[in-house]
């Protein structure tokens, strides 16, 4: 097992943590739980599964996951999310790694479930995450949404193995988080100086569509291929719906 460490940063996620430690445990002996005020018994689970609970304030994802890799015990570190699960080839392909290139950034497949139903096919179906890092070379940018690792001379390079990642239990999980993320990207890019055009607003939406649904062949993965393809939909519609609420109020 190779000198790492796991960052998981959670806030009520006691129905997951167990079993992203115990996924964490494959790889690493030093597991840090970076907590935001759960109300339920995330802390006592994460502790009893033999992480190390640490109670921070919530400052964005992308600084959160900063503060959390800066208490590692190891420069090199694997953020993951408490829904998330490290599968065993995935965890071969980190203990086998050599290590020795602090500006590599390695990455895996990450395969996603909507409710019990894995998805093959459309956006979901490509899925790739960068996660493990070297923090003397690397840090997480501080986007308020869709945050990722950067660097100096950093390269990308992806390893077998895979990422379960149990997204949402349910339809309206989803709904609801696609409204927060789309308001959240919104957010994003009017401090980005983006314009929401009309083309944005009203095609991009129904190309998403056709690219996940058709060409991507969402499809194949059943009513969930078309849950997906159409709530991807109603998000790009969503965010630039808002960012042009946003720039209105600005005028």
């Amino acid at each position: 097992m190779n000198v790492i460490s796991v960052i998981i940063i959670t806030k009520n996620e006691a129905v997951n943590i167990v079993d992203c430690v115990l996924s964490a445990a494959l790889v690493s002996h030093d597991i840090i739980v970076a907590d935001n005020g759960s109300t339920d018994n995330t802390a006592s689970l994460a502790t009893q599964a033999g992480a190390r609970v640490l109670n921070v304030p919530w400052n964005g994802y992308g600084q959160t996951r900063n503060e959390a890799a800066a208490m590692a015990k190891n420069d090199w570190v694997m953020a993951l999310d408490a829904d998330e699960r490290i599968t065993p080839p995935f965890a071969a392909s980190i203990n086998n790694l050599s290590l020795t290139n602090a500006g590599i950034l390695y990455g895996c497949k990450r395969e996603n479930f909507l409710g019990v139903k894995k998805i093959r096919f459309g956006e979901w179906g490509r899925d790739k995450v960068y996660r493990l890092y070297n923090r003397q070379q690397a840090s997480w940018n501080l986007m308020l949404v869709h945050e990722t690792i950067t660097g100096n001379n950093i390269s990308k390079k992806i390893i077998p193995g895979a990422l379960l990642h149990y997204t949402m239990k349910d339809r309206a999980e989803y709904q609801a988080k696609t409204i927060l993320y789309a308001q959240l990207s919104a957010t994003k890019y009017a401090a980005q100086g983006k314009k929401a055009s009309p083309v944005k607003r009203f095609i991009s939406p129904v190309f998403s569509f056709i690219q996940n649904y058709i060409f991507r062949l969402g499809f194949l993965d059943g009513k969930e291929g078309f849950v997906i393809a159409c709530t991807s939909c109603r998000y790009i519609f969503l965010k630039y719906k808002f960012l042009y609420l946003l720039l209105q109020k600005k005028n």
